[in-house]
């Protein structure tokens, strides 16, 4: 069986976990904070990121190393499309979620959620306030920008850029952060997104791990 090493709360391992839930593929998960001085997952992930999959043997970190895995290993309910403008365009897409706008939502995470509820820590409202005013607009005004009117980011099915896309609004879902009326075609994409059935899955596994 497949393993993966991570925490469910890093929005990076989200993404492989949807990705293996969405295409119903069975899998273990091994706990293993993000930076670990463990030297077995040390050998597996030189940085110390997760997610690293192990599968018979092999492992891979990063997760958009492994979701490709993923798709090319286990070719159903493909979330690459097979034509080479929509695949540019959902990698596009994973790539601006994985960093532009997780800068946003990780951050607001981070001050709102990981430090004062998990880690006795305060929150720093100066970064708050900066990712308010400065970070995010700029990050929803883009996703609003190549928001379709209706059904998925790219093409006729969920893809990676859809997975990528749900990863961080759930992630500041935790900061009671909330996409603003002012990016509609967002905001109800996300309301069709967050209710797909294995997102929903997974945020509600999430929050029975955590007592929520």
């Amino acid at each position: 069986m497949l393993k993966v090493h991570g925490v469910p709360l890093s929005p990076f391992v989200r993404k492989a976990l949807l990705t293996l839930e969405y295409k119903g593929i069975d899998y273990d998960l091994v706990p293993v904070m993000p930076a670990s001085d463990d030297p077995g997952f040390r050998a597996m992930s030189p940085l110390g990121k997760i997610p690293v999959l192990e599968h018979d043997g092999f492992t891979i970190p990063d997760s958009s190393i492994v979701c490709r895995y993923l798709d090319r290993v286990f070719p159903d309910k493909p979330i690459y499309p097979s034509y080479p403008a929509l695949e540019a365009k959902a990698t596009w897409i994973e790539e601006f979620a994985d960093t532009k706008l997780m800068e946003a939502c990780a951050g607001l995470f981070q001050q709102k959620f990981l430090f004062p509820k998990l880690m006795n820590k305060p929150t720093d409202e100066a970064i708050v306030d900066n990712i308010l005013r400065n970070v995010m607009p700029a990050a929803l005004a883009y996703v609003e920008s190549i928001t379709p009117e209706s059904g998925p980011m790219v093409g006729d099915h969920i893809t990676i850029a859809d997975i990528a896309i749900v990863t961080c609004f759930a992630q500041s879902q935790y900061a009671d952060f909330e996409v603003p009326s002012d990016y509609p075609r967002l905001k109800a994409y996300l309301a069709g997104a967050m209710a797909n059935e294995t997102v929903a899955g997974r945020i509600t596994s999430e929050r029975k791990q955590m007592g929520l």
